[in-house]
């Protein structure tokens, strides 16, 4: 039974149109009532190629293939279909089967052995084409930027629109090889002829309908709209903006897309809808707008959002370092809130356990073993700070070659090397920053801040210059002087009640002791780490009405470090402390006459007998102040 005259216009209209569904639909029913019809079974099988079931329409095919031998087309479209499938295997040997078409065949292969990771085998395959035609400069193009020479490829892929003219798929292709070779605005310039060629074409696409608020109507999955290379254009102007700094460009990127409905969203949109949003969260940007943009996301549901692609593959490789990343961060995620870190130490788990082969290729060498010590941190925090502690004595052996190599092109009067060696000491930095930066985040969590000062110092030679090295000694410093403030809010208090509680009683022998030697060692503290005002002061204080030799000298050793820097002009005195301290000194003299010095039995000639006592040193230091001052 043959499909009728104005059975077949319809049906191919609908094809015309973009509407397969339909299509479809209309010609299941006619192989219902007439199973032998090939031109249903072929109009279905290439139907289905176009909707990207791939499995049917090699099974359609193959039916086909079996159906008329006679016909090579048909076993060349079931080789095809396999390949699109993924069936790599079934699909080279079905290729080598065709009889004719050569040059077909023999793309096929290129493309085949190029899916399945055999590079060599591709460019084996390719070298065998003709050279001169479009196709092969598109499968030397594909090639080139598989193996990273970014420059080659977006050559490739122009020398190909130079043969056939503009075609969406190429420019996106050379925008693609921009964008990786770091060329942000030429990739912009290639994609906005996509864009532009979308619109003037296909205005009943709805191009920017979603971000000027009109109402849009889901276009599909059309046909029409893969061949527009538009999703793809917007998706990677997205990854543009984000590099630029500017989620919310990336949000509207994804809002021009033309409009589908969310369960019509391909893996990589869902993908960076999801990174925009997290961004945005991190940036404080809000949300703004609906449909494809993804906004109106919280950083949680961004971050559920990779998740579940996780776990409904195929998603995009980039997929399992990113989300990685998320699972590893030390403030949680962005925005605040959301998981718990034990919720994202068993995602994190996950990826390294189920995807590691992803993983790998996605996350750079030197920062895996980070993300595999953040992850087990969960479990352990000991084994965490000794793989850190480890990675982080590589990372310094690393960083003090490249250091020795660049003092050795200088002295060798090589700038190119020095050039050279120098970037090579930056980017070993940068990968040595985040090791460190965990590092002190294990005992800034266990409350240990001094230690995570002392750590982040031990690092001072490579990193005193680096923001992030600079913002964490600075977090460290305050938490410290945060909890010496409390402390100090305690001696006071103490200090205060004693002093109530002697007057009129036994005097300044009820005041504690301990309060004396507290505020002395604080007072030696912030004056060794030039906070002289206050050390200064405190150190004062810590004498009071217990003054004696060895607590007299304790503070002789802070004043005489003041009185260096003040004599080295890196330290100005306010008149309000050189009066009080004038004064203090005043009463440590009338209090000191006839107490021998900390070492005076061990001192020298007569010229020096003033200086024996307390007295006479107070007496000395007070004119040198006096001296300094005027």
């Amino acid at each position: 039974m043959a499909v009728q005259p104005s059975h077949t216009r319809l049906l191919y209209g609908l094809i015309r149109d973009g509407r397969l569904p339909e299509a479809v639909e209309r010609l299941q029913g006619v192989l219902r009532v007439a199973p032998g019809s090939r031109a249903a079974l072929s109009l279905l099988a290439h139907c289905y190629y176009r909707q990207e079931e791939f499995e049917a329409a090699a099974q359609a095919y193959e039916a086909l293939a079996a159906r008329c031998p006679a016909v090579p087309e048909y076993r060349l479209y079931w080789a095809q279909s396999l390949a699109k499938a993924g069936q790599w295997g079934e699909a080279a040997r079905v290729a080598a089967s065709v009889e004719g078409f050569q040059k077909e065949v023999r793309l096929l292969q290129c493309a085949i052995k190029y899916e399945a990771g055999d590079l060599r085998g591709c460019r084996a395959a390719l070298e065998a084409l003709p050279a001169g035609g479009s196709a092969a400069a598109t499968t030397a193009g594909c090639l080139a930027y598989k193996e990273g020479r970014w420059a080659e490829a977006a050559s490739r892929f122009s020398e190909a629109m130079q043969m056939v003219g503009f075609a969406p798929e190429l420019a996106y292709a050379l925008a693609a090889c921009r964008y990786r070779g770091g060329d942000l605005s030429g990739a912009a310039a290639a994609l906005a002829d996509v864009v532009q060629a979308g619109v003037q074409l296909h205005p009943e696409l709805g191009i920017g309908t979603q971000t000027e608020g009109m109402e849009a109507r889901s276009v599909g999955n059309s046909a029409k709209l893969k061949g527009t290379a538009l999703v793809e254009a917007f998706n990677l102007r997205a990854a543009i903006e984000l590099a630029m700094g500017s989620p919310a460009g990336a949000a509207a990127a994804l809002s021009d897309m033309p409009p589908r409905a969310e369960h019509e969203l391909d893996p990589v949109t869902l993908h960076n809808q999801a990174l925009v949003s997290l961004a945005r969260s991190a940036t404080g940007g809000g949300a703004n707008g609906t449909g494809a943009s993804g906004s109106g996301q919280s950083a949680v549901e961004a971050f559920d959002k990779l998740v579940h692609l996780l776990e409904h593959p195929p998603f995009p490789p980039e997929l399992a370092g990113n989300l990685l990343s998320l699972c590893c961060r030390p403030d949680g995620l962005p925005g605040g809130g959301g998981q718990c870190a034990a919720e994202r130490a068993e995602v994190a788990a996950r990826l390294l356990a189920e995807h590691r082969a992803l993983v790998e290729a996605a996350v750079p060498g030197e920062l895996l073993p980070l993300y595999e010590a953040c992850v087990a941190r969960a479990s352990s925090a000991e084994e965490a700070a000794a793989r850190l502690d480890a990675l982080a004595g590589t990372h310094i052996e690393g960083l003090r070659r490249r250091v020795k190599a660049v003092q050795d092109a200088r002295w060798a009067g090589d700038p190119a090397g020095a050039a050279a060696g120098l970037q090579a000491y930056e980017e070993a930095l940068d990968a040595y920053v985040p090791v460190l930066m965990s590092l002190v985040q294990g005992h800034w969590e266990a409350g240990a801040y001094g230690r995570a000062q002392e750590v982040l110092q031990q690092s001072a030679e490579f990193c005193s210059d680096h923001p992030a090295w600079r913002l964490n000694l600075a977090h460290a410093l305050v938490a410290q002087n945060e909890a010496a403030e409390e402390l100090l809010r305690r001696l006071e208090d103490e200090t205060t009640a004693a002093e109530e509680g002697s007057a009129g009683t036994a005097g300044a022998a009820a005041v504690p002791p301990h309060l004396s030697l507290a505020n002395l060692a604080i007072g030696t503290l912030y004056c060794s780490k030039g906070n002289f005002e206050f050390g200064i002061t405190r150190v004062m204080r810590a004498l009071g009405a217990c003054l004696d030799a060895p607590r007299w000298h304790a503070v002789l050793l802070c004043m005489l470090t003041m009185m260096e820097q003040v004599a080295k002009n890196m330290l100005v005195l306010k008149d309000a402390l050189v009066a009080d301290l004038l004064s203090f000194l005043e009463d440590v003299e009338a209090a000191g006459r006839g107490m021998a010095a900390l070492g005076a039995a061990a001192a020298g000639d007569s010229g020096q007998q003033g200086l024996q006592t307390v007295a006479g040193q107070a007496r000395a230091i007070r004119a040198l102040i006096t001296k300094m001052h005027d």
